[in-house]
């Protein structure tokens, strides 16, 4: 039995291995954390442990514990990783990523991680880092030092981030392009957790972001409380001091940053996972400032469902609900986005999605799905706060002209083997009202087909 792994490495966000995680959690074989993506050691410690327990384990969960076999062999004073991932989306787009991981021991209790990520692409994103020569962007993922001990980790440098309990986003801080620039602070007592981050998101414009959250835990109950504040300008020390309230902070100095709220909850029985989010952006309990008459409320939440059926039928569910002032701020400076990328949901405000999810399980190697999403995009902007618009504090949700779309996608996984996964998927994309025009539809075939290779 391994007693104690140290890989610092992070597992990649468009892994398979996300799947796994996310069934063996459901079915309470393995407890992971909020925080994701998902250290490889975190993971591969749990896994261990299942093996030393197969008598209770059925044989879909023998299946996906397999899944794993090729981690549980490598070693854990210097570890490398390579993987290949490629295929061709929507028809038009191919692709390929290269991935190379490696992590190792510096001295008991610190290691160094690095992750880089080299995408060829025939339509390369131009938000993302320099291309060469139109061909090739490497994506610096990770780079940090972790410092451990059993209840206290510091990580230092470079990590992408999902403070949540979703799996795709948070409403809080949801991943980046290619993660977040500074530290980590974490603290995992019995009952209670406490995590803190600082970041970077521009050094050049000097736009920071801290985030601090304090959570109980009951084993099977999670609930946490959280804060992010973002500023510009300058370093404000104080908002580096993850003990203090960064709402009573920013009063006291008088300043007029951007601080979100968010209550967080999880929920394992029965192999049922019920989870949700709900931000407070912010919420007038008193008076309206000098010179409205009326000013709005910012919400947004989240919830989802997770359920294993019948042993074989794996069942996800998830809503999210962003009112039209949500992430917007009167000071442009500190509009809650990055790079025109909004730092919480991913489809910014004014907004609201629904996402279903079936996967059918078995002992076998092939898993068939089918995968349906419905959006509802207002015209409202994060660029556009109600301190500009000064229309009504609370027009109707989604506001103006509303594009809707219908996606519809079935797919096929195969797991040739541990190492290798290969993905199929087929569908259909309805748009009405597409850019917000009034009765303009639009139809958009869907053909996805990847594979996944780790050495």
């Amino acid at each position: 039995m391994i007693i104690f792994i140290l890989i610092g490495s992070i597992l990649p966000l468009d892994s398979p291995l996300n799947m796994a995680i996310d069934y063996l959690q459901v079915r309470g074989l393995i407890r992971a954390g909020m925080l994701k993506p998902f250290e490889i050691n975190a993971i591969i410690s749990e896994i261990d442990t299942l093996i030393f327990l197969e008598e209770k384990l059925n044989n879909i969960d023998r299946r996906i514990v397999s899944l794993f076999g090729p981690f549980l062999r490598k070693g854990t004073e210097f570890y490398t990783n390579l993987s290949i991932n490629a295929g061709r989306k929507n028809k038009e787009l191919l692709f390929l990523n290269l991935d190379f991981q490696s992590s190792g021991q510096i001295k008991n209790n610190s290691v160094f991680s690095q992750g880089i990520r080299f995408h060829f692409s025939s339509d390369l994103d131009y938000t993302g880092p320099k291309p060469w020569k139109d061909i090739v962007q490497a994506y610096l993922n990770e780079g940090f030092i972790k410092l451990s001990d059993l209840k206290i980790t510091f990580v230092m440098g470079r990590r992408n981030l999902l403070l949540g309990p979703g799996d795709e986003h948070s409403l809080l801080l949801s991943p980046a392009k290619e993660g977040y620039d500074g530290f980590l602070f974490l603290y995992q007592g019995k009952y209670y957790n406490f995590q803190s981050t600082f970041s970077v998101l521009d050094a050049r414009k000097m736009r920071f972001i801290s985030t601090h959250r304090i959570g109980m835990d009951l084993n099977r109950l999670q609930i946490g409380f959280s804060e992010s504040i973002l500023w510009t300008e300058e370093i404000e020390p104080l908002y580096l001091n993850f003990l203090l309230p960064y709402y009573l902070s920013q009063w006291g100095m008088d300043r007029n940053d951007n601080i979100m709220w968010c209550f967080d909850g999880l929920l394992n029985f029965f192999n049922t996972t019920i989870y949700g989010e709900f931000l407070i952006d912010d919420y007038q309990f008193s008076e309206p400032p000098a010179g409205y008459t009326e000013y709005p409320h910012k919400l947004a939440f989240q919830f989802g469902l997770k359920k294993i059926l019948f042993e074989k039928l794996f069942f996800k569910f998830n809503y999210t609900f962003v009112d039209k002032w949500v992430y917007t701020h009167e000071l442009r400076k500190n509009t809650y986005e990055n790079d025109s990328l909004c730092l919480g949901f991913t489809l910014g405000n004014d907004v609201d999605r629904l996402t279903l999810m079936i996967r059918f399980l078995n002992d076998k190697n092939l898993f068939p799905k089918l995968n349906l999403e419905f959006i509802r995009k207002g015209e409202g902007s994060l660029y556009r706060p109600y301190e500009v618009e000064r229309g009504p504090a609370y027009p109707e949700f989604p506001s103006g002209v509303v594009e809707k779309s219908i996606f519809i996608l079935p797919g096929l996984e195969f797991y040739i083997q541990p190492r290798f996964h290969l993905n199929f998927e087929a569908g259909k994309k309805f748009i009405s009202n597409f850019n917000h025009t009034p009765s303009t539809t639009k139809d958009e075939n869907q053909m996805n087909i990847y594979f996944w290779w780790t050495f």
